[in-house]
């Protein structure tokens, strides 16, 4: 299937353009303070953060990886899946032929699923293997390249992309947050009023304009006009402990 109308939306240029607009609207973005612990009190929320404390009237989770410890604070736990992932940008020799108006973003979709992009951002193909990654915690992650992994990415893109393929300029790492049916979470909790869960299950980036705006809705009025009625925290697959998983999106 060939999509004309698809295109590229650059991850570190879309979440700077968002924090821009969050602090022209008035929010106030804190880095690199690990949350301690959370716990309800009588009008909300309150975080220790290192040694700072906040409170807050409603509280939106959106952990990632860190879901489940953010969650366990309210006795709550969720089937998850942590998996380290890794995308390589191949030097290919033939630059001009993976020109993005001559070569389109792609997905095999089978199992193993491999994608990848044409030259963009960098003078290279960038080419990933979907969940390829080994299990980890957000504690026990590296940055380390997963040889076996890379070395599957390689063999797939000789075979059936061979130009692509050329000196590995460099491979990067990231954290995919899985659910066991890998559809997201968007719902608020049962017992919490005022709290709100979102997990992006490896494949929410491209969306999250519209997320942040579910959750934006959820959080001052209450209700949402969108149809988050399959994202629901406690859909039966989530509740069982053993769940049966498919990774497939």
């Amino acid at each position: 299937m060939f999509q004309a109308e698809a295109g590229i939306a650059p991850a570190a240029k879309c979440n700077a353009a968002h924090q821009r607009l969050a602090r022209a609207h008035g929010a106030q973005l804190i880095e690199h303070a690990g949350i301690q612990s959370v716990r309800k009190i009588s009008d909300g929320f309150e975080l220790r953060c290192g040694a700072a404390t906040y409170r807050c009237k409603n509280l939106i989770i959106a952990a990632g990886p860190w879901s489940n410890s953010i969650l366990a604070n309210f006795g709550l736990q969720l089937p998850l899946t942590i998996t380290q992932e890794q995308v390589t940008y191949f030097a290919t020799p033939h630059l001009s032929e993976f020109a993005p108006d001559r070569f389109p973003i792609w997905i095999w979709m089978d199992d193993p699923s491999f994608y990848g992009f044409p030259v963009y951002g960098e003078q290279a193909v960038k080419v990933g293997q979907d969940v390829g990654g080994r299990e980890i915690t957000a504690e026990t992650r590296t940055f380390d390249v997963d040889q076996a992994a890379l070395e599957r990415v390689e063999k797939f893109l000789k075979r059936y992309i061979p130009l692509a393929h050329g000196p590995v300029l460099y491979t990067k790492t990231c954290l995919y947050t899985l659910t066991p049916d890998r559809d997201f979470v968007i719902d608020g909790l049962r017992d919490l009023p005022n709290c709100f869960v979102t997990i992006g299950a490896g494949h929410a980036f491209k969306f999250a304009s519209l997320i942040g705006k579910i959750l934006s809705e959820l959080a001052i009025d209450g209700k949402t006009a969108s149809d988050i009625s399959k994202f629901k925290i406690d859909r039966p697959i989530l509740l069982e402990k053993n769940p049966p998983k498919n990774f497939m999106t």
